[in-house]
């Protein structure tokens, strides 16, 4: 930061944490790199790899509208900027196929290809909703056009499993000098798409110190409205015939309105519980009531709202009614909230966690102005911390 204030370098804390990363990745010698874009691609801070192993376009939804685009195609097609001249491109899918392989095509790609393409199209892969059949209970709440996967952790395994196959046939023709990975057996892969990071449909028991009952608890980071919907499916397929209770917190920034009503389309006002996080980016109680009056009568109306006391009495709630527990909305209050639930874990400090987020809407603003081509090679403008379903490029360090 100091180097930045005396070079007079205006970097964002995305694009200073982005670089901090690319160092820590060298430093650590490693042998490749999951590069995560923050928002969009084509200006994102990550898309600085001019030949990455592979570019992956995984889900599109309508989110950050403001900035990306009024559209799934608008979003594609920023999404797309992270696909390179030679390098193989696979999207997942929940894309709009037609729009990444015209930009493709542009850029002068590798071979475009699709998860069925690598690992067939038998029934395990048919992840999307049939056009004449009932989505489940809680997609039925989506609009049509933001349907997504109906189960999104078998859609990015699938995703996964793809890239890695792809990569294992490329790294075979490419042996030699010009190998970029180290060899990749079947077993690797199904290790790899096995690992599941935390927060992310995870599952644990803990023991409430009060009832001395366990309670299974989920900690999901879904924070819109596709992948709420998406979380309480799985869920309803997963614990199919149970009670449940919810805790969430929400970004300001996200369509609220409709996320309550996925939730409440499964969930009774009386079993949710909200919460705000530390963060300038969280939607506060009031707003969250204010785009959703249904949820005036949550069970945090006129009490302690804070993430500790709502996981802490939601727990007990969930222990006392044989209920299971979500946690969910919001990347920013998993910390917390695992805290209040007996992790011990590193976290970031009260100081990183505000500035992670600072003068975010300015920020936006700018970038929203700038004029999108789909030939543009600037550089990033300006970044959001992860969380969500973007585009990613698998690429060596």
């Amino acid at each position: 930061y100091s180097a930045c204030k005396t070079e007079d370098i205006p970097a964002t804390f995305f694009e200073i944490t982005t670089a901090l990363a690319f160092l820590y990745f060298r430093e650590a010698g490693c042998d490749a790199v999951v590069l995560e874009t923050g928002l969009g691609g084509r200006l994102d801070a990550t898309n600085v790899i001019k030949s990455p192993a592979i570019s992956i376009i995984t889900s599109i939804g309508l989110e950050h509208t403001r900035i990306l685009g009024d559209t799934v195609e608008e979003i594609a097609l920023e999404k797309a900027g992270i696909i390179k001249k030679g390098r193989p491109v696979l999207m997942g899918p929940c894309v709009p196929h037609d729009v990444v392989r015209n930009y493709a095509k542009k850029v002068d790609s590798g071979n475009v290809y699709t998860v069925g393409d690598v690992l067939g199209s038998s029934p395990r892969n048919n992840l999307q909703t049939e056009n004449n059949a009932s989505p489940p209970s809680a997609l039925n709440v989506l609009p049509k056009d933001l349907l997504t996967a109906v189960d999104f952790d078998k859609e990015n395994s699938q995703i996964a499993e793809a890239a890695l196959r792809i990569l294992t046939e490329e790294d075979s023709m490419n042996r030699g000098d010009n190998s970029r990975l180290k060899t990749i057996t079947d077993h690797d892969i199904e290790q790899g798409v096995s690992t599941r990071p935390a927060c992310r449909f995870e599952t644990v028991t803990i023991r409430c110190p009060k009832t001395e009952k366990n309670v299974t608890v989920i900690l999901d980071v879904a924070h819109n409205p596709p992948a709420l919907a998406q979380l309480l499916t799985k869920l309803e397929s997963t614990f199919p015939g149970t009670k449940r209770r919810i805790v969430i917190g929400m970004s300001s920034d996200k369509d609220i309105g409709l996320s309550a009503d996925i939730i409440l389309s499964v969930v009774p006002p009386g079993n949710i519980h909200l919460v705000q996080a530390a963060h300038p980016r969280a939607a506060t109680i009031d707003q969250i009531r204010s785009c959703a009056p249904a949820l005036a009568s949550t069970v945090s109306a006129g009490v302690d709202c804070s993430i500790d006391a709502q996981v802490r009495g939601a727990l007990e709630l969930s222990a006392w009614n044989d209920e299971i527990l979500v946690v969910c909305g919001s990347v920013f209050i998993m910390s917390e909230a695992r805290m209040a639930l007996g992790f011990e874990e590193p976290r970031d400090t009260d100081c990183i966690s505000e500035v992670a987020g600072a003068n975010l809407r300015h920020s936006q603003e700018h970038f929203g102005n700038d004029t999108i081509t789909t030939d543009s090679e600037d550089e990033a403008e300006e970044e959001i911390p992860p969380g969500g379903h973007r585009g990613v490029v698998v690429s060596n360090a």
